[in-house]
């Protein structure tokens, strides 16, 4: 067995500490480059969870930024429509005659007569109805009668055929079907008609009545 000279141990110590150095040197800078390497990668985590703060942030904004609207509800009541009679038709009195006939008033409540019927004094003066429509302003509405109107005493029925119009002006000779209110939702619906006399009409008062309805359009 050889045995080393004391300048080969010296010498082999000295190659040991160089290659423990380097080793160490390596060591040295491993642990630097893995700790400069989570360093970075704190900061992207960082810089990640501030870039999604942010982005909250913003999302929270702009739903605090919504804005809104509104719109008001409105309403509105209509005057009903109402009528009420102001006049009656009135026949006035009459003598039948020998033959059949009529007894006619104008919407304007002229009378005139066909037939058998003649005139005869009386307390009454012949007269168209009247019936006064009250409403909304300026609205139009439709109207309808009542059919089949006959007036009954002590003789037989006399049938009623109704006339009517808007003004009072005579001259009708249908029935208006539909008006329109005024400004201040008002209107007056005037009604005559054609009265059927039996020949040797029994005497005494015959009494019926005439209907008008009005609705709105």
């Amino acid at each position: 067995m050889h045995r080393r000279t004391a300048r080969q141990v010296v010498k082999c110590f000295s190659v040991d500490c160089s290659q423990k150095s380097r080793s160490l040197t390596k060591t040295i800078r491993s642990y630097k480059m893995n700790k400069i390497t989570a360093a970075k990668q704190n900061s992207l985590k960082i810089a990640l969870v501030s870039v999604l703060a942010l982005g909250a942030t913003t999302l929270s904004g702009g739903a605090s930024a919504a804005n809104n609207a509104s719109a008001t509800a409105t309403a509105t009541v209509v005057t009903p429509i109402a009528i009420t009679k102001s006049a009656d038709l009135v026949f006035g009195s009459f003598y039948p005659g020998a033959t059949t006939g009529t007894v006619d008033i104008n919407t304007n409540g002229a009378r005139t007569f066909t037939g058998g019927p003649v005139t005869a004094s009386g307390a009454a003066a012949p007269a168209a109805a009247k019936f006064d429509v009250t409403g909304q302003a300026s609205s139009t509405y439709t109207i309808a009668y009542a059919a089949g109107v006959t007036l009954t005493g002590p003789g037989a029925p006399m049938a009623l055929t109704q006339i009517s119009d808007l003004t009072g002006a005579g001259g009708a000779t249908t029935l208006a079907a539909a008006g329109a209110l005024s400004a201040g939702g008002t209107q007056s619906i005037y009604i005559g008609g054609s009265l059927a006399v039996g020949i040797n009409q029994v005497s005494g008062a015959y009494t019926g009545n005439i209907t008008a309805t009005v609705v709105y359009n």
